[in-house]
């Protein structure tokens, strides 16, 4: 666990480092994207990206709200400034693939054709366990101060548990609006 906090930490670093300082003061918050590679539990992969100002201000017209633009991943940027644990990031697929060994959650596909359920079960503990990393990884962020933004941990949906992992992953305050956000969209 402690080996993939240390690879996602260095490609935050390094993706930092690649944006230019007019950009970083637009950007207003990052991207932690997370889904399976090919959409598989196995490969559990994190895309980091960010949204700025100006397209959040370019956006509010096509969003139901001002809120939605700035908080829906679906009007942001979407860009990739790094990704981790997919095919070009060789150490870091290697790296989760033993940390899914190691905690007893790998299965083959054989495994998977005789019992999907069962496997489905791994891959959802899978995806819970890599989230749990990331939570910390963004915890030593803001403990570096490298950034003072959110880094939102997410998916392509939104709902509470998306809440929750985002105010233990930042903060209560970092993420008000955008918890607000996910909390208005259920009322």
């Amino acid at each position: 666990m402690k080996q993939i906090s240390e690879h996602i930490l260095k490609a935050w670093i390094k993706a930092i480092k690649s944006i230019d300082d007019k950009t970083l003061e637009d950007i207003y918050v990052f991207s932690f994207f997370v889904y399976d590679d090919e959409d598989d539990p196995r490969y559990p992969t994190l895309t980091i990206g960010f949204n700025t100002n100006t397209s959040f201000k370019n956006e509010i017209g096509s969003a139901w709200d001002e809120a939605e633009a700035k908080w829906n991943y679906a009007f942001w940027l979407q860009n990739e400034i790094i990704v981790v644990g997919n095919e070009e990031d060789k150490e870091g697929r290697k790296k989760i693939g033993e940390w899914i060994s190691n905690i007893g959650l790998n299965y083959t596909d054989q495994e998977e054709d005789e019992d999907f359920d069962a496997c489905m079960e791994k891959g959802a503990e899978i995806t819970e366990n890599f989230i749990k990393i990331l939570i910390e990884t963004v915890q030593k962020i803001h403990k570096t101060e490298i950034t003072t933004k959110p880094i939102l941990i997410h998916e392509l949906e939104y709902y509470d548990k998306i809440r929750d992992q985002n105010i233990e992953a930042n903060g209560k305050e970092r993420v008000i609006e955008f918890t607000n956000w996910i909390n208005q969209m259920y009322n």
